[in-house]
């Protein structure tokens, strides 16, 4: 029986052949100074040294395993199974949480077990912060970053990720997911994380998510909603061709 009276935080790495870039996420990790966090780490068969790194810090590491999977969101739905936190949150594996004592700082936040708790992420890359509250015009256009929400139990162990969009299927599951729970999404005004924006969603193709993407939409939150956000694509693909 776990006699800690701290919510136990489930924290999970997918990794594929990131040696040049997870050590720092793990240490973002290892470092945190909330006592009460289980670590979960997924890889995906890697033959870079990275099997090697992680085997390094593996007394920090809860849970590690290393197989073959089919992707990335196989690998996310794998760590569903295996995670044990009252709440659960994705960090890429080059992803950083903002500081040691973030995770500290956002768990007196979660008051309702139920809760899907959610702050704000910087976008690296494009030097561009993820932040503010959702609705749904938001979130159907994409504006929550999974390095920034905490999932609670009730939700991971019951809602996996459809494997079939290969590159955006976290967008999907949170559009499902803010339509059924809408009343149980929390706004935390705290930068949670640093997204590197360098990882496969970046120069992946999903060509089933481009071609379902405004049915999903409608099919949640109505035709004009999912007209807006055809209207906002459509201005978006004629101002990159200027």
């Amino acid at each position: 029986m776990n006699s800690n009276p701290l919510p136990l935080i489930s924290i999970v790495t997918v990794v594929y052949n990131a040696i040049s870039t997870l050590e720092h996420t793990l240490q973002s990790v290892i470092n945190q100074t909330y006592k009460n966090i289980e670590y979960i780490i997924i890889d995906g068969g890697s033959n870079d040294g990275t099997i090697e790194l992680i085997n390094k810090y593996r007394v920090h590491i809860s849970q590690f395993v290393s197989e073959h999977d089919d992707g990335i969101f196989d690998a996310m739905n794998k760590s569903l199974n295996l995670a044990n936190g009252s709440w659960l949150i994705f960090l890429g594996a080059d992803d950083l949480l903002l500081s040691p004592t973030i995770i500290e700082e956002v768990v007196p936040y979660f008051e309702k077990h139920d809760g899907i708790y959610y702050g704000n992420a910087y976008i690296k890359t494009i030097n561009r912060l993820y932040n503010g509250k959702l609705n749904k015009w938001s979130m159907a256009l994409g504006s929550v970053s999974h390095q920034a929400i905490f999932y609670p139990k009730s939700v991971y162990k019951h809602k996996s990720y459809d494997q079939s969009f290969r590159i955006f299927a976290d967008h999907i599951y949170n559009i499902e997911l803010f339509n059924s729970h809408t009343s149980q999404f929390v706004y935390i005004p705290k930068l949670i994380s640093i997204y590197d924006g360098n990882g496969v969603s970046s120069h992946g193709k999903d060509e089933k998510y481009h071609k379902n993407l405004i049915k999903v939409i409608i099919s949640n939150y109505g035709y004009l909603c999912g007209y807006y956000v055809w209207i906002r694509k459509k201005l978006y693909s004629l101002q990159e061709k200027i």
